[in-house]
């Protein structure tokens, strides 16, 4: 497996990594998802990937020739400052998802750790995320990572 940037021919599988996230949203909160053909937008991918503010990366299969420059994996992290609390840079975790038929093979990981090495080159001092409540291996995934809980957030049906 190799790590990457991701490029502007990346889109439809990056497309298709994004489908399988929203899916499971889908499926966990219909209440608050809708069912959409390109969760991600190419023009959105492309502003995201061309954004010096922002680390767009791949996981590329490269053992398998079947597989080759596959992509299993990707996260996309753009870099933010908060107005009203101290002025730090925060790399923020928009996504980081794998393929469905890769998980649990250390992919994630390596994504991750890659994101959060190049966040701190770009001055971070901090990296946060939001993950549902409904995802529990994703929560134990981000622990595992040593990522605490930072806040909640809380909803009441009216």
């Amino acid at each position: 497996m190799m790590i990457r940037k991701l490029g502007p021919d990346d889109f439809e599988q990056v497309d298709r990594l994004m489908q399988q996230v929203h899916q499971i949203h889908l499926q966990a909160r219909p209440d608050l998802f809708i069912p959409l053909t390109h969760p991600l937008p190419e023009k959105t991918y492309q502003e995201m990937i061309s954004s010096d503010q922002a680390i767009c990366l791949a996981a590329e299969c490269c053992e398998d020739a079947e597989q080759k420059n596959q992509i299993i994996g990707i996260c996309f992290v753009s870099m933010r400052n908060h107005c009203c609390m101290v002025d730090s840079l925060t790399a923020y975790m928009e996504d980081l998802c794998v393929d469905e038929h890769y998980r649990h093979l250390g992919v994630g990981r390596q994504l991750f750790e890659r994101a959060e090495k190049l966040a701190k080159e770009k001055g971070a001092s901090r990296l946060d995320l939001m993950v549902w409540d409904f995802n529990h291996s994703t929560i134990d995934f981000y622990r595992a990572m040593g990522m605490t809980p930072q806040r909640y957030i809380f909803e009441k049906n009216l």
